[in-house]
């Protein structure tokens, strides 16, 4: 059984290659995501002022929520009004924004070696293992 259509990736947004957001939903808009991890984004939407947070797009899909009202080229966005169809990466400054840390995976050798010291630590302190 494959559990592929049942579970979607959340999409990461990237600026200018760096991760900064994994979204997973819990924004209403591209632009609410972005405003949470302190990426700055000029914007006057709230204003009434629709186009100002027009954000270039490096690589990527986005679906609109509402119809953008401001004229866009093939290669932007309104993120006030769209979320990421995938993985998305924006050229927007990274500027005061915690990069998300590139993860390194351990090979299969690594992890023989981190299971079999993390095992010698149990069986040479009984006090770690709890019983239920």
């Amino acid at each position: 059984m494959t559990y592929n259509k049942f579970f979607k990736k959340a999409p990461i947004v990237s600026l200018k290659g760096q991760p900064i957001i994994l979204f997973d939903g819990q924004h209403s808009s591209l632009l609410a995501a972005l405003e949470s991890k302190k990426v700055h984004v000029f914007s006057e939407c709230r204003n009434g002022f629709c186009g100002a947070c027009k954000t270039t797009v490096i690589s990527g899909e986005v679906s609109y929520i509402t119809e953008p009202l401001a004229e866009l080229k093939s290669n932007e966005c309104l993120p006030c009004c769209c979320v990421p169809n995938g993985d998305l990466n924006l050229k927007l400054s990274t500027e005061g924004v915690q990069v998300v840390a590139k993860r390194q995976y351990a090979t299969a050798s690594d992890t023989h070696k981190q299971t079999t010291a993390l095992t010698q630590q149990l069986q040479s302190n009984p006090k770690l293992v709890h019983e239920s």
